[in-house]
């Protein structure tokens, strides 16, 4: 089976979309198929290529997928696949359905944007809902495809198959800090100069800062916390389950790294800083899985409340032994391995387009 993923990670969208359809494609591999990507431009090929997959480069604009019609029928024809993954929120129905016409396509969702005229739908959402697609897509008059919803279906690496029994310290002291790939709001900074800001509050934790290779202030980040010896700085880890496993406590944005989180069992603050994070952030509050520290945009305050919210967690161990065992329930890393069976089902036996 050959497999297509259409997806792009940039400084404004981050490297999320791209990231899970990589665990997708370590599945489908390990199974014995073949995948590659296609990218608008060049700013995904070193993550992906990383990973010893080929990237095509569309060179084409991210934000307007009908502008690249062209450059991916070329795509598609050199490569003939089996079977098109698609993940990115700039698509729209005359895409799908282009896409349709060569290949069975799946599409990667979490917004509910439209009624997506595709043969596969996964949403691995915590807060992924049957009832809202089937709404969706009657007002809409389509058929609806084939779901795949829920954490169940979280594709992440395979790395997190293998689980260890989390130890919940009477006090949380290491501190890890991920704000995500590309951190538009410049956040990681804001966090390191609130730490900075108060040595006797903060001087008892160690912090240990995940930033993507798209991070704004690597430079300066790393300047400033040169000379603090609880403060150390990660760019572009290989070893992130390590990192989540080794800490009593993470600060995260919202988004896949959650459930990467919630695979290794580990207490967390989270937080939204993009619409496509609200619910989840929100969900996962609701749930007793995570401490929400609610969206960076609504709050002046945002940096002193998230802080004020660690240091009353760090001292909760009641509170973080529940938290990480609901957590922990929720993904048991073998979503990837689900899906790619799943497209091997779709590719055996197409759905019904009519």
């Amino acid at each position: 089976m050959k497999v297509l993923f259409r997806a792009d990670a940039n400084s404004n969208i981050g490297q999320g979309h791209v990231m899970r359809c990589l665990s997708i494609a370590d599945a489908l591999t390990e199974a014995g198929h073949f995948c590659i990507f296609a990218s608008a431009d060049e700013t995904a090929s070193l993550i992906i290529t990383q990973r010893r997959f080929d990237c095509k480069i569309l060179g084409t604009d991210y934000s307007d997928p009908e502008s690249e019609t062209e450059a991916i029928r070329k795509v598609i024809d050199e490569i003939k696949p089996d079977v098109i993954i698609v993940d990115g929120y700039y698509v729209n129905q005359n895409y799908l359905l282009m896409l349709r016409g060569f290949a069975p396509t799946v599409y990667m969702d979490d917004v509910y944007t439209f009624a997506y005229e595709t043969d596969m739908l996964i949403n691995y959402n915590v807060y992924a809902s049957l009832e809202k697609y089937e709404k969706l897509y009657e007002k809409e008059g389509v058929k609806l495809p084939k779901l795949l919803l829920g954490p169940k279906y979280v594709p992440l690496r395979k790395e997190f198959t293998i689980r260890k029994e989390k130890t919940i310290p009477e006090k949380a002291k290491k501190i890890m800090i991920s704000v995500g790939g590309a951190d538009p709001l410049h956040l990681a900074l804001a966090f390191l100069e609130e730490i900075i800001s108060d040595d006797v509050l903060y001087c008892e934790y160690s912090f240990n800062f995940i930033l993507g290779r798209m991070e704004p202030d690597i430079d300066i980040i790393k300047q400033k916390a040169s000379d603090r010896a609880n403060v150390k700085v990660n760019v572009n880890v290989l070893n992130m389950k390590d990192m989540i496993e080794d800490a009593d406590l993470v600060i995260s944005a919202a988004g896949s790294t959650q459930y990467e989180i919630c695979a290794c069992k580990t207490p967390c603050i989270s937080f939204s800083m993009a619409d496509n994070q609200v619910e989840g952030c929100l969900k996962f509050d609701e749930i007793g899985a995570f401490v929400s520290a609610g969206d960076v945009r609504n709050n002046t305050d945002f940096v002193k409340d998230l802080f004020s919210k660690m240091v009353s967690l760090s001292k909760d161990r009641d509170k973080r032994e529940k938290m990480s065992a609901v957590s922990g329930e929720l993904a048991d890393g073998l979503g990837a391995s689900r899906i790619a069976g799943e497209l091997e089902k779709l590719v055996k036996a197409p759905v019904d387009r009519r």
